[in-house]
C-alpha cells in the first residue's frame, strides 16, 4: 500500500458525509486545502455514482488464465513454472472506483507460494478436499510520480527534498487466500452495506395485496413476485447498517473486487506441487457490472 493510498482510501469509502465544493469568488484567496477539496469532491462524486448506479463488478475483459512451461512427459507429480496471467479490462472496485488494466498482467506462482508464510496459506485450505483455494483480486490504488523539488518544511529534512507532483490512476493486482466456505459474490453490488436478511419488516396492507395478489404458482407472475419482494428489500437497505469499517485491513478487503478463483490440488498447503495438471480457474466466481451497455451486448449474443 502507498503512503498515499490510506488516506485516500479512507476518504472514497466516507459515503454518508456529504460533498463540499469550492465556492469561487474574486478577490478570495484559496490555498492549497482548497485545491484539494475541489479535485475531491468531482473524484467522489464520480465513484459515489459508479458505487450506487453500477456496483461492483466487472464491466468486461480482465480473463484469468494460466501459463505453464512446456512438459512433454505430462508429469502431475513434478513442480512446473506455472504464470498466472490477468488480461486487460475494465471494472469498478468495491469503493466505486475504475479498474483500467491496458495490458495483459503476469505473476509466477511458485515464486509467490515460496514467498508466503505457511500459516497464511492454510487460510485457504480445504482439508476435506486438499484443495488450496487462491482469490485473484484487483483495486485502484493511487501511485504517486513525477517528483519535483519542493521547499523544506522542517529543519534538516535535506538538501533536495522532493516530492510526486501527480498522482496516477493504478490498478493494484493481488493473489490472496481465499477460505473454504466463503459464498461466491452474489447479487449484493454494493460491498460497504449490508443488504437486509431474513424476513422483510412488516408491511403496509397495500404492499402486501399487492403480493398476494400474484399467484405464486404462476411463472410470470412468480417472477413479478421476487421483483416486487427485491425492491421492497432496497427500501429498507439504510436501516441495515452500512458504516465503513474501522479497521484498515476490512476496509481493503472490502475495495477489493474478486476476478477469479484458483484451485491447487495438494494434501500440503506448505509445500504444494505447481503444476498445470493440478490447477483449475473459475473466472465466473466474479461479480459483474449489469449496465445498460454490457446487457445490450448479451442479448446480442444469443
Amino acid at each position: 500500500m502507498s503512503l498515499t493510498d490510506t488516506p485516500t482510501i479512507r476518504q472514497d469509502a466516507t459515503l454518508d458525509r456529504p460533498l463540499r465544493r469550492v465556492a469561487y469568488e474574486a478577490g478570495m484567496l484559496l490555498g492549497l486545502e482548497a485545491t484539494r477539496e475541489e479535485q475531491d469532491y468531482h473524484r467522489r462524486r464520480l465513484t459515489r455514482a459508479l458505487y450506487w448506479l453500477h456496483g461492483a463488478g466487472t464491466v468486461a475483459g480482465l480473463r484469468v488464465s494460466i501459463d505453464p512451461e512446456t512438459d512433454p512427459d505430462g508429469d502431475p507429480d513434478r513442480d512446473r513454472r506455472v504464470r498466472i496471467l490477468v488480461g486487460p479490462g475494465v471494472a469498478i472496485d468495491g469503493l466505486g472506483r475504475e479498474i483500467l488494466v491496458h495490458e495483459t498482467h503476469c505473476l509466477d506462482l511458485g515464486d509467490w507460494l515460496d514467498a508466503q508464510d505457511p500459516l497464511t496459506l492454510r487460510d485457504g485450505f480445504n482439508d476435506a478436499a486438499d484443495l488450496l483455494r487462491l482469490r485473484v483480486t484487483a483495486r485502484y490504488q493511487d501511485c504517486p510520480v513525477a517528483a519535483q523539488p519542493v521547499l523544506a518544511r522542517k529543519l534538516n529534512l535535506g538538501t533536495d527534498p522532493v516530492q510526486p507532483s501527480r498522482i496516477a490512476d493504478s490498478v493494484l493486482l493481488e493473489l490472496v487466500p481465499d477460505p473454504p466456505g466463503v459464498p461466491d459474490p452474489g447479487l449484493n453490488p454494493w460491498p460497504l452495506h449490508t443488504p437486509l436478511d431474513g424476513p422483510l419488516p412488516a408491511l403496509s396492507a397495500s404492499e402486501q395485496a399487492r403480493l398476494d395478489a400474484l399467484d405464486p404458482n404462476d411463472p410470470d407472475q412468480a417472477r413479478q413476485r421476487e421483483v416486487l419482494t427485491l425492491r421492497l428489500r432496497l427500501l429498507h437497505l439504510f436501516e441495515a447498517g452500512w458504516s465503513a469499517p474501522e479497521l484498515e485491513a476490512e476496509l481493503v478487503a472490502r475495495a477489493r473486487l474478486p476476478l477469479a478463483r484458483i484451485t491447487l490440488s495438494t494434501s500440503d498447503p506448505a509445500a504444494p506441487i505447481v503444476n498445470p495438471e493440478r490447477l483449475a480457474v473459475d473466472n465466473l466466481a466474479r461479480p459483474f457490472v449489469q449496465g445498460t451497455a454490457q446487457l445490450a451486448a448479451l442479448a446480442g449474443l444469443r
